[in-house]
C-alpha cells in the first residue's frame, strides 16, 4: 500500500510526504514519490495522516461490554453465551476502528469471579484463533479495574459486593483464564500489605500496576509507587481521594501530582473532569505523562438506549446523549459515551483555546501544529509507552510497536480531515489502517 500527498504527523512534526506499507509495517516515508508495484494507492491530498489511537481504558462500545456480553433491547439485559459474546466483540472492535482506535485494552467491572473467568476465556479464545479477522489485532489486552477496589465511598459505578482483597493467587486464576492477556490491574493501596505484595508481583512481570477508586493516604500511595505502581486511573474523576492536610502525606491526588514518574489517564469528555482541571493536570504532569482515555461503556455508539442496569447498578443516558448518570446519585457518572475521535477533537480544541484554570490563572493557546503533536502524544504515544509497545528494547524489531509513524513500526494509521468549526476542531476520519489492513 502507498499513501501519497498526505500531511503526515511524524515524531519531528507535520511533513507533506508519501508513505509505503509492506507486510503490515511502515516500510518507507519520503518526500519523493515512492515507486512500487502496489495496486493499492491512497491519495491523501489535503488530509492528515496520524498514528492510530490507543485507548487504554474502555469497558465496551456499540452494545458490547467486556464483563457482561452483548446488550439485548428486547430483554433489557445482556446475552453472554459464547457465540453472542464473540459476535458482540467483533461488532465492538469494528466500531473502535471506526473511531480511530487501532489498539484497545478492554476493561472489566467488579463482578462475580466465575463470570470474569468465563468472559476472559472467551476473549482469549477469540484472540488466539488464527481464522479471525484483522479486527482482533485491535484487541491489545485486558484491564482488571473493579476486582481489587476496597472502599464503598470510592466505588463509582462498581458494585462493592464483588470487591476482593488483592492476592497473587486470585490474580493468577484470572490471568490463566485470560490466557495471559491481562496487561493492567487496578490495585488500591489502602488494602495495605496485600496490595503492596500484589503490586510488586505484577511489576516484576511487566504488568502495569494502576490505582484509582482509591481513598489511600499519600503515604500509602507513595509506598505503592515504590513497589511498582505507575498509572493513576481516570485521574480527578470522583473516586480519587484528595487532602489538603499535611497529615498522612496528603491524599492520592497530591501524591500523583508530585511523583514525576506517575502516568495519569483522564476521561477527556469535559464532563467527568472539567477542561480547566484537564489543562491544569497537563501543565503539572507534562505532555509525556498524561493519557487520554474514553472509559466508554456499551452505551457509546449504541443508539436508542436510555436506561439500563449493570450488575445491580442503574444508569441513564443524559438528554443530550453525551454522558451517563448513575440513577439516584446526583452528579455521579458511569463510564462515558466518549470515543477516541471525540477525545482527540476535545483536546486539540482545548490546547488551541485560552482556558482559565483552577490551580493556574490561565492556559494560553498553542499554535495548531504544536497542539496537534501534543494531542497525538496523549492519544497514541503515551498510552503505547506505558503498555511497552511504543519503544522496543535494544535489538528488538519495531514491527510489534505502535503509537507513532516511523519506518519499521506497525502500520496503524488514521487518514482524516481536521475541520475548524469556529471555536472547535473536529476530526473527521476517512480511513483506518491496522497492521497494514485497510478497515
Amino acid at each position: 500500500m502507498i499513501i501519497k500527498n498526505g500531511l503526515i504527523l511524524l515524531p519531528g512534526g507535520l511533513k507533506k510526504c508519501n508513505l509505503e506499507i509492506s507486510n503490515g509495517v511502515i516500510s518507507k516515508v519520503s518526500r519523493k514519490a515512492i515507486e512500487g508495484n502496489s495496486h493499492n494507492i491512497i491519495d491523501a491530498k489535503g488530509e492528515y495522516v496520524l498514528p492510530g489511537f490507543v485507548d487504554l481504558h474502555t469497558n465496551g462500545i456499540a452494545g458490547f461490554d467486556l464483563t457482561n456480553g452483548f446488550y439485548d433491547f428486547e430483554t433489557e439485559d445482556f446475552i453472554c453465551d459464547e457465540e453472542s459474546y464473540l459476535n458482540g466483540l467483533e461488532i465492538a472492535l469494528r466500531e473502535y476502528a471506526r473511531t480511530g482506535a487501532t489498539r484497545v485494552v478492554l476493561t472489566s467491572l467488579a463482578a462475580p469471579l466465575d463470570q470474569l473467568k468465563k468472559v476472559f476465556q472467551y476473549v482469549s479464545k477469540y484472540k488466539s484463533d488464527p481464522a479471525k479477522s484483522p479486527l482482533k489485532e485491535i484487541l491489545n489486552g485486558i484491564f482488571v479495574e473493579g476486582t481489587f477496589i476496597k472502599l464503598h465511598d470510592y466505588r463509582g459505578a462498581h458494585n462493592p459486593g464483588y470487591f476482593n482483597e488483592p492476592s497473587t493467587g486470585l490474580f493468577n486464576e484470572l490471568q490463566e483464564a485470560a490466557g495471559g492477556l491481562i496487561k493492567i490491574v487496578n490495585v488500591v493501596p489502602e488494602w495495605g500489605d496485600p496490595a503492596f505484595k500484589l503490586i510488586e508481583y505484577l511489576s516484576s512481570r511487566n504488568i502495569v500496576c494502576a490505582a484509582g477508586h482509591t481513598g489511600a493516604s499519600g503515604i500509602q500511595y507513595k509506598r505503592a509507587i515504590k513497589n511498582g505502581l505507575k498509572l493513576a486511573v481516570h485521574f480527578l474523576n470522583g473516586p480519587t481521594g484528595s487532602s489538603g492536610k499535611s497529615l498522612g502525606g496528603g491524599g492520592a491526588v497530591e501524591t500523583i501530582l508530585r511523583e514525576a514518574d506517575m502516568f495519569v489517564e483522564m476521561i477527556s469528555d469535559g464532563y467527568h473532569v472539567d477542561k480547566s482541571y484537564v489543562m491544569d493536570t497537563i501543565k503539572r504532569k507534562g505532555f509525556d505523562k498524561t493519557i487520554a482515555i474514553t472509559d466508554s461503556m456499551f452505551a457509546a455508539g449504541f443508539k436508542g438506549l436510555k436506561e439500563f442496569h449493570v450488575l445491580g447498578v442503574n444508569g441513564a443516558v443524559s438528554q443530550n446523549g453525551e454522558y451517563i448518570g448513575i440513577t439516584g446519585r446526583e452528579h455521579a457518572l458511569f463510564g462515558s459515551m466518549l470515543t477516541m475521535d471525540s477525545a482527540f477533537s476535545n483536546i486539540l480544541t482545548w490546547l488551541t483555546t485560552p482556558i482559565e484554570g483552577v490551580w493556574n490563572k490561565m492556559h494560553y493557546p498553542l499554535e495548531f501544529e504544536d497542539a496537534l503533536i501534543k494531542t497525538s502524544a496523549l492519544c497514541s504515544k503515551n498510552p503505547a509507552s506505558i503498555l511497552g509497545i511504543y519503544k522496543p528494547d535494544r535489538g528488538e524489531e519495531l514491527k510489534n510497536y505502535t503509537g507513532s509513524i516511523e519506518p519499521g513500526k506497525s502500520a496503524d494509521i488514521i487518514i482524516a480531515d481536521i475541520e475548524n468549526k469556529g471555536e472547535r476542531f473536529q476530526l473527521k476520519i476517512d480511513k483506518v489502517i491496522v497492521q497494514g489492513d485497510l478497515l
